[in-house]
């Protein structure tokens, strides 16, 4: 029988979870913080108007690999011990609805923690060498299971796997300040679904999906637009296509010049790299980490 409590399932689709947070909190410019997902496409789920969240591959390989990642914690945290899998908090007297489902929780006497596993396609998301920061969209998730669980005494073990089998774990202490500003958010987006507030729109591909799928019919009817988003769309888009065969050739131009090379490098720092390419070829990749303004000055 299907949990609806398991994620995915009906019941959590209309609750809110540390994995949903990362989207419900934004920046200053209305960005949510996740890289899966926007407020406005979350809000539409979970009002029911737009289809659930399709399952990733990235997810069920991540599933797949927690076994292996838990066998590793264990061995480089002697005298702790995991439980035998995921647990689970509900709870419904923090404003809202909420659920969290952690991977594992570790004990060691009467010490408890949170214990998190993630797989990585590419370093760079956590950064080369795995930093010991990781991506904020991880950090408030993590900082809503803390929250919600109450296991807050202990820093919560973010542990991440990469490409060849390296791994890393990060310690997310509890941070009472910004949970309070979390679930603040998740209050105040609860009640845009209770009251049909709908968020705002943003400039995320999220939401550009998400406004597409609501509108799938072609009803031959006409709408008017105002002179300021008739303009603004036609220059953004002429602005484009110009800037889009720019790029296009500036990359021909790079890869000309890198032949067969693997790294593309100026004064030793490292401007793009050449990788294979999933349907055939190279893929030409830029170094986002190197700041173009200060190449060729001297030092």
């Amino acid at each position: 029988m299907t949990d609806p409590l398991a994620p995915g399932g009906a019941e959590w689709s209309k609750i809110i979870t540390p994995s949903k947070i990362a989207a419900i909190v934004t920046d200053d410019d209305g960005r949510s913080f996740s890289r899966y997902e926007s407020a406005y496409r979350l809000w539409h789920r979970m009002k029911g108007l737009i289809d659930p969240e399709p399952p990733k591959d990235i997810f069920t390989v991540g599933h797949a690999f927690e076994p292996a990642l838990a066998y590793l914690w264990c061995e480089a945290n002697p005298g702790w011990q995991l439980s035998p899998g995921e647990v689970r908090v509900q709870r419904d007297d923090l404003g809202f609805p909420c659920l969290a489902t952690i991977d594992r929780r570790a004990r060691s006497g009467k010490a408890r923690r949170i214990v998190e596993f993630k797989t990585a396609r590419k370093l760079e998301e956590w950064g080369d060498d795995f930093t010991d920061e990781a991506p904020f969209d991880y950090v408030i998730q993590v900082q809503a299971q803390m929250h919600i669980t109450g296991f807050t005494q202990r820093p919560a073990h973010l542990m991440v796997m990469g490409p060849y089998f390296k791994h890393h774990v990060y310690e997310i202490e509890y941070n009472p300040g910004l949970c309070a500003v979390i679930f603040d958010r998740c209050r105040q987006f609860w009640d845009s679904l209770e009251s049909f507030t709908v968020p705002d729109l943003d400039d995320s591909k999220y939401t550009y999906e998400c406004v597409r799928e609501m509108h799938p019919d072609i009803d031959g009817t006409e709408v008017e637009l105002t002179p300021e988003l008739s303009r603004e769309y036609l220059q953004i888009d002429a602005e484009y296509k110009a800037l889009e065969k720019r790029h296009r050739g500036v990359k021909t131009r790079v890869l000309d010049r890198m032949g067969n090379a693997q790294t593309a490098l100026c004064n030793g720092e490292k401007v793009a790299t050449r990788s294979p390419h999933s349907r055939g070829g190279v893929a030409l990749k830029p170094n986002s980490k190197t700041d173009p303004t200060t190449l060729g000055v001297a030092a």
